[in-house]
């Protein structure tokens, strides 16, 4: 098979144990007669370079921001690097198999999206995710401020990664049950993660105990700091040697290694606790068998790889239950078990063990690893899980995140054709442009285009109406009197006799490949209402906007789509978005899509800028203002109560965390009020 693996950690970098993951699982694919290729993030290039590591092939690119990429944040940016990079591949050579990726900080979401959104570089590749520690889960755990953004997004990226991805591996049953939990309709496989069993060091023991690791809270760290202080205070004498790089500890507002020397200073110079530096996995092997025992206190774990080299080593382990380490030491057979709660009598059985029984504990664990971790086992479940993902039947429903929202679907026929509705009001000057982008779209794929003239007043308009009726002799215009854009909009809606339609203001412009990409997904997916894209300003401003699929709670809390812009269902909208005329000041087409949400008519976003959002003074946008905007948030929530209570405590958080809707604009970057 030809096998393509995404990774944020490869050799020589070793950040933890993704980097392990992947560098074993590597040699064991080209060990079997594998093609592999390795891509992985390295900020230490200048631009992408390829290099060979053996017969694997290694794709380092940096996490670079283009004018296209400006508007992202690091972690978004990251995401859609790996697209990138990987879709440059694919149209140079062809597409691999299969590609393999992690969870974790979301980087397979972009190529993901792509994919669920029939982009054809990556539509028939199937893409298998395996997980390892999604930050989804930790950052409560870790206490960390989990509604703040960007922090916030890479979750919801991750937690994409995992319901998009067409096969979801999970090294153990402990985080399959926790994944489980937060995505219940998430169905992991639990292929454990392979190791190749090293030759084992003289055993050299010191009388110390072992930490290897971060210095994070969910690691567990304080807890067993918590257990030994009182020990030590009755005069328990084995120190503690750390192993371990530094991270920030949030509720206190710094680093955890300068929390953990002020509050435990007086054991510092006790010599009870030493903190040394992080170091390679090679050079763990050494110090695993001069330690007594390895204590992993874990608040919540995967099946860290310290374990399997502690006990691959013969090195006691004395591990809580809060992890698939559960899963791989026998409890008083091949290392000691406990709850957090119970870490400090679990030491104490440890230390006073007799050594024979000490050395059968060491032996049973090498053994208990070189079985569980068996790369040949391991190899096999893999390949097979590979052939049944590959040969699973093509995804009918798009793979939503939030799933307890009532779900409207429809069935597609044969008709694909679109309406395109304008409406237009003293825009004269822009609508010929706006026109001409829609004949390059018509010449290929046929539409009716209705411009709905909301009462025109001045003469130039009044005269761009006529020419382009000369013009472009397939459009029809309706004339009204003037009631607004909600009202422009419906009637354009209910004159429309297809089955799809689209809404485009008068002074902006479309990418041929919209429509037809929206159309195809819409028809391929019965649980689609609505479809929108990235958007590029011109005008007075040239950015790139990156839109998102709309799911709540952040659709509520701001609006993520460029919903002037959408193509729908016509029945959907007519059933359920009507433009609401109180919306007089604005927001009226996310207003509309909050509604429909809240009907079960849901939406995605194509990663591409097909929509050319014009930037001029003039505009409704450009009218805003913090009171009228407050105004209509307001009115927003009072015209959607039940999805706003569904999802009231979320939006709190948002709120808490980020300051108000109208200073956010992407959930990748930082708040402006963000204190961190």
């Amino acid at each position: 098979m030809n096998i393509w693996l995404l990774t944020t950690e490869f050799p020589p970098y070793f950040g933890g144990g993704i980097a392990t993951y992947a560098h074993t699982t590597v040699q064991i694919l080209a060990q079997k007669g594998h093609t592999v290729t390795v891509f992985v993030n390295d900020d230490g290039v200048d631009s992408m370079v390829t290099t060979m590591q053996g017969t694997v092939r290694i794709v380092r690119f940096p996490n670079t921001a283009g004018p296209r990429l400006a508007a992202l944040g690091p972690m978004s940016r990251l995401s859609y690097n790996f697209a990138l990079w990987t879709a440059h591949f694919v149209q140079l050579e062809g597409p691999p198999d299969i590609i393999e990726s992690q969870e974790y900080m979301g980087i397979a979401a972009h190529l993901l999206q792509r994919k669920r959104t029939l982009d054809p570089v990556f539509a028939n590749i199937p893409v298998v995710v395996t997980a390892h520690n999604p930050k989804f889960i930790l950052d409560p755990i870790d206490r960390a401020p989990t509604y703040q953004f960007p922090d916030y997004w890479t979750g919801e990226m991750e937690r994409f990664c995992l319901s998009a991805a067409d096969g979801v591996i999970s090294p153990s049953h402990y985080l399959q049950a926790a994944l489980m939990k937060d995505l219940p309709h998430l169905h992991p496989e639990v292929i454990p993660n392979p190791y190749i069993l090293p030759a084992k060091e003289s055993r050299a023991q010191e009388r110390k105990l072992l930490y290897v690791g971060r210095l994070q809270y969910f690691k567990g760290i304080l807890t067993l700091l918590e257990s030994l202080a009182p020990l030590w205070d009755q005069g328990f004498s084995w120190p503690l040697e750390i192993v371990a790089g530094d991270s920030y500890f949030f509720p206190k507002g710094e680093m955890m290694k300068s929390y953990i020397l002020r509050r435990y200073a007086r054991y510092f110079k006790k010599h009870l606790i030493r903190i040394h530096p992080a170091v390679a996995p090679s050079a763990l092997h050494q110090i695993y068998s001069e330690a007594y025992a390895l204590v992993l206190p874990s608040v919540f774990d995967n099946l860290p790889y310290i374990v399997l080299e502690a006990m691959a080593q013969e090195c006691l382990v004395v591990a809580t239950r809060r992890g698939g380490q559960q899963e791989v030491i026998e409890d008083s057979v091949s290392g000691i078990l406990t709850e957090p709660d119970g870490m400090s009598h679990a030491l104490q059985q440890a230390v006073s063990l007799r050594a024979e029984d000490r050395a059968e504990m060491g032996a049973n664990a090498r053994a208990r690893v070189a079985w569980y971790t068996d790369p040949n086992r391991i190899y096999e479940q893999k390949i097979a899980y590979f052939k049944q993902v590959a040969n699973q039947k093509a995804v009918r429903m798009f793979p939503f995140l939030r799933r307890d929202l009532p779900e409207r679907t429809a069935v597609s026929g044969a008709d694909s054709s679109l309406s395109v509705v304008i409406p237009y009001y003293n825009l004269g000057p822009y609508l010929l442009d706006t026109l001409k982008s829609l004949d390059r779209v018509h010449q290929s794929t046929p539409l009716a285009i209705i411009v709905v003239d909301d009462g025109s007043t001045d003469g130039v308009s009044i005269a761009a109406l006529r020419k382009a009726q000369q013009r472009y002799p397939y459009i029809v215009i309706h004339r009204t009197a003037n009631h607004g854009l909600a009202q422009a909009r419906n009637f354009g809606a209910q004159q429309a006799a297809t089955p799809y339609i689209a809404f485009l203001d008068a002074d902006d412009m479309v990418d041929p490949r919209y429509y037809p990409r929206a159309l195809s997904i819409l028809q391929h997916y019965p649980n689609v209402s609505f479809v929108g894209c990235w958007a590029q300003y011109f005008g007075a401003d040239q950015q790139i906007w990156p839109t998102w699929n709309p799911e709540p709670p952040y659709a509520l809390y701001h609006n993520p789509l460029n919903t002037s812009a959408l193509i729908y269902r016509r029945e959907d909208f007519l059933t359920c978005g009507q433009n609401d005329p109180d919306m007089e000041y604005g927001m009226e087409d996310y207003e509309s899509m909050i509604r429909m949400i809240g009907h079960g008519c849901r939406g995605v976003s194509i990663p591409e800028p097909y929509f050319f959002y014009r930037v001029r003074a003039g505009s409704m946008s450009r009218g805003f203002n913090p009171d009228n905007q407050m105004f209509l948030y307001r009115l927003i929530v009072q015209k959607n109560p039940d999805i706003f209570a569904r999802y009231a405590t979320d939006l709190l958080y948002l709120f808490n965390a980020n300051g108000p809707q109208y200073l956010v604009d992407n959930p990748g970057q930082r708040s402006p009020t963000a204190t961190r």
